[in-house]
């Protein structure tokens, strides 16, 4: 099974159903997640969902990526 005919049935759809959009999105992370799959063999302390979500961001705006960032910044006291 495909990548795109596993998204499909996930979503309760054939994947002759989706638009060109949705499978080209489909297909671009079915990429990704094949370089993150790759980038991570050999390393146990690398997740593949965290550097799938890291390609993923590469991919925004330098401004958006700053926006997200900040936005997921709490405030720690400094400890030393």
């Amino acid at each position: 099974m495909s990548f795109v005919d596993s998204v499909a049935n996930a979503t309760g759809t054939t994947p002759e159903e989706l638009t060109s959009a949705e499978r080209a999105w489909v297909e671009h992370a079915a990429q990704l997640w094949d370089r993150a799959r790759a980038i991570v063999t050999g390393r146990p302390d690398l997740d593949a969902s965290d550097v799938y979500h890291a390609l993923r961001t590469l991919e925004l705006p330098p401004a958006e990526r700053l926006r997200r960032g900040l936005t997921r910044v709490r405030f720690r006291p400094h400890t030393r």
